[in-house]
């Protein structure tokens, strides 16, 4: 039994980190502050007749939430739910690591973009038509939670609109919405100033107040092209970060020498203030620049301060290098970031899917270059999450998602229906929907 679990399991379980960069001493914990896990009900469920990462038949047995053993004709022990997989694949589960749940019009009518706008333009239009929906926050973001969870997602990092307008109401719809799918998905929220910070005084004393409310991550945008005051910007969020002991997530649409510079800015508050492994980079489009100087300079300064960097693989833009960052280090992973909104009317929540688009965008052919893009929806998200417990081997989280396929390249290309998902142990999803 030992040497097939071995050979089964190729997503190792991520175990709690010591102090290092990882994990710097005198922070809280990833487990004891960032993963918003708390409350998920625990069950035992024992599912037949698996693959595991597409490899040899086995049987799953998961006990008090997590694997306990994974192994062929496991035997069936009294009162534990039995569930036949059907010869499907097994995998670890997907993680959505940057989404937008206050801002999602999924189940509302069909709603038109216009022309492309400035970014400005975008973001008071987005204000002006939050204001007159028919659904609240916290309808909408269960909406797109469930959603999350019938794709394959059982971990969400979303940001939420904080500003004077706004105060914290975007905050405790999403928070309300979770009380209804923490069975379902793990949550983590970041206090995100979409409509500027130093050009709204307020909104950092509520970034910071959103930090005791249910926020564990503080968010920026833009830096230049939003507050046109990089520095201030930076020097606010990384001072509440560092006095809460909150970790860093920053929207980088910038490009060029601008979105170079912002990056460099970033790096040196990172490292001054001993926050190596705690800041991530969304969107990083300058890393995409073709001056590939400055730019292979820039990645070695990420490498350095052990940033993560976050794309959500954009159709009309440049975006990151990923392989090549993941082959020098850096944790990165692949998001759904804005969708079905005021702002993208395309994705559905999908990471398989986006696993595609990653392949798609970057020719992406062989299986090993597949089974990459795989990787970026599901175990280095986790991994740049710093969750414990994701994968496949026995004492993981009992969290795992079916999928009806030949191997694991061919279900990136082809996105099979998420035959079940199990969330420690718990069914919530089968064929493609919701369990109730």
């Amino acid at each position: 039994m030992a040497a097939h679990l071995r050979a089964s399991a190729q997503l190792s379980c991520r175990r709690p980190a010591k102090a290092g960069h990882g994990e710097p001493r005198g922070y809280p914990s990833s487990q004891q502050r960032f993963n918003r896990t708390s409350g998920t009900e625990m069950t035992d469920l024992l599912i037949t007749n698996v693959r595991p990462d597409a490899k040899a038949t086995a049987d799953i047995l998961i006990k008090d939430g997590r694997i306990a053993a994974v192994a062929p004709n496991l035997p069936r022990v009294p009162g534990v739910q039995v569930h036949d997989g059907n010869d499907a694949i097994a995998i670890a589960p997907f993680i959505e690591p940057h989404v937008h749940l206050d801002k999602i019009l999924w189940g509302l009518p069909w709603h038109g973009i216009n022309a492309p706008r400035t970014l400005r333009e975008m973001i008071d239009n987005e204000v002006e038509i939050r204001r007159n929906l028919p659904w609240g926050v916290p309808e909408r973001a269960g909406n797109l939670m469930r959603q999350c969870v019938a794709m394959g997602s059982t971990h969400i990092r979303s940001h939420i609109d904080i500003s004077t307008g706004y105060k914290l109401d975007n905050l405790h719809g999403v928070l309300e919405a979770w009380e209804k799918t923490k069975h379902a998905v793990g949550l983590e929220l970041v206090a995100f100033p979409q409509t500027g910070m130093m050009i709204d005084p307020g909104t950092a004393d509520l970034m910071e107040a959103a930090l005791d409310e249910g926020a564990s991550v503080i968010g920026g945008i833009d830096p230049g092209g939003i507050d046109g005051d990089p520095k201030g910007h930076l020097d606010t969020i990384f001072d509440i970060a560092s006095r809460k002991g909150a970790k860093v997530d920053i929207h980088l649409h910038e490009a060029g020498d601008l979105g170079l510079f912002e990056m460099g800015l970033i790096v040196e508050r990172t490292k001054a203030l001993g926050m190596q492994g705690r800041v991530v980079v969304s969107h990083a489009f300058c890393l995409g620049d073709s001056q590939r100087d400055k730019v292979e300079r820039m990645i070695d300064m990420v490498v350095e301060a052990h940033i993560g960097i976050i794309s959500s693989v954009p159709g009309a833009n440049v975006f990151p290098p990923m392989f090549e960052l993941a082959r020098r280090g850096v944790k990165c992973a692949i998001a759904s970031d804005s969708l079905r909104d005021t702002w993208n009317p395309h994705g559905n929540g999908d990471m398989l899917e986006r696993c595609w688009l990653l392949a798609y965008r970057t020719g992406s052919r062989t299986d090993g270059k597949l089974i990459e893009c795989l990787d970026m929806g599901t175990r280095r998200g986790a991994d740049l999450l710093d969750l414990q417990g994701h994968g496949l081997d026995v004492g993981c989280e009992g969290s795992l998602v079916l999928i009806a396929g030949e191997n694991l390249a061919q279900i990136v290309v082809d996105r099979p229906q998420r035959a079940l998902v199990v969330k420690n142990g718990r069914i919530v999803a089968r064929d493609g929907k919701w369990v109730d």
